[in-house]
């Protein structure tokens, strides 16, 4: 077995095997539940700047990972340690989160941790992969680049600090764009990244389906507010369908742009997911009040489905998100229930339209 050994990083996209996620990316993983968890949090006391703003380098320290391991995960000894130290770092971004205010110097020094080991594995990477060496420098520079900045900002005191913090956030996701005149000779492995970036989705609706929960154990229990939570959760469900009804492996090939594209929306996705059940939590707190908690993030979250369909070539489910989303913005001053219901109503329809839309394709 490879983890009771010491490789080196190795290659994986010529290797013609299936592959599924480790046990090490799926115990990766499990920080992320409480990040997100965290991170909703603060968006559930009315900091929404917040919320955003330190979902980013999260959500960016977790793909970082993702994109490394689709390519150069051995599973072995040495990866595993540059690997589990970053679940301890992360676990104190996800701690700082709740009181940033005082705690954003950790915050940026654990981040600071996650990614410098990130780098460490790309220099190991540059080495042993000869055929990758000009993408992992582009990688490498980078990223370090932005930890540099990330490092800088301690320098400073808030919210200086966070300005450096978006400059450097800024340098981070721009970088595999740059690097893009090196990925077409190395491609991502199809049936891995929609994988794991399904998971990720998975660890959302999750954090949707807790918010609901928490919201009504929280308050009294009444038809209307049962109603609220059901509907909550079905929209979930809703989205999930949409989401992995129309998942297209075959995307991810098309780096120069369209890959790219598919693979950054599922930023705006997720934080739409998580405002989204904090939207229905605020309903059942706050029942009557108006529906921009939960129309905002449920538009964006049609949106970017849309968005990746476009990606995807599929022109007709795209445009049916997209006029989803906009009918779910005009709307959204109306009470928070009825808007919840719009968003239902949405839902279910394109889901019983990919159904059939599906079906008519396959007796074609």
């Amino acid at each position: 077995m490879s983890e009771h050994r010491w490789q080196p990083p190795r290659l994986r996209l010529f290797e013609g095997e299936h592959r599924r996620a480790t046990w090490l990316e799926l115990l990766y993983d499990l920080v992320f539940v409480v990040a997100v968890a965290e991170l909703a949090d603060v968006l559930a006391q009315g900091n929404g700047l917040a919320f955003v703003g330190l979902f980013v380098p999260l959500w960016w320290a977790w793909a970082g990972y993702v994109f490394y391991a689709n390519r150069f995960d051995t599973d072995d000894v040495s990866h595993r340690l540059l690997m589990l130290p970053q679940i301890l770092a992360i676990a104190l971004m996800a701690a700082s989160v709740g009181d940033i205010g005082s705690r954003s110097a950790l915050f940026a020094g654990s981040y600071v941790v996650v990614r410098v080991l990130l780098i460490v594995a790309y220099v190991r990477a540059r080495r042993h992969v000869p055929e990758a060496r000009a993408l992992t420098t582009a990688y490498i520079a980078g990223f370090a680049l932005a930890a540099l900045l990330w490092l800088a900002s301690l320098a400073f005191e808030p919210p200086v600090r966070y300005v450096v913090w978006a400059l450097a956030a800024a340098v981070d996701l721009a970088t595999p764009f740059l690097a893009r005149r090196h990925q077409g000779s190395l491609p991502p492995q199809t049936e891995h990244l929609p994988e794991r970036f399904g998971l990720f989705v998975v660890i959302v609706l999750g954090e949707v389906v807790a918010a609901v929960v928490f919201g009504l154990k929280g308050h009294a229990v009444t038809p209307g507010a049962v109603v609220v939570a059901l509907a909550g959760i079905a929209v979930a469900m809703a989205f999930w369908w949409l989401y992995f009804g129309h998942l297209d492996e075959s995307v991810v090939l098309r780096t120069r742009l369209a890959g790219q594209v598919w693979v950054y929306a599922h930023l705006p996705l997720a934080l739409g997911l998580a405002a989204f059940g904090i939207g229905v939590e605020h309903e059942l707190a706050a029942p009557g009040s108006s529906g921009w908690a939960v129309g905002i993030p449920a538009a964006l979250v049609f949106a970017t489905l849309g968005l990746q369909h476009l990606c995807s070539g599929d022109r007709r489910s795209s445009a049916i998100r997209a006029a989803s989303a906009g009918a779910v913005l005009l709307l959204s001053w109306r009470p928070g229930a009825a808007v919840l219901l719009l968003v239902l109503a949405l839902g279910a329809a394109q889901v019983v339209y990919l159904l059939k839309y599906r079906a008519s394709e396959e007796i074609s």
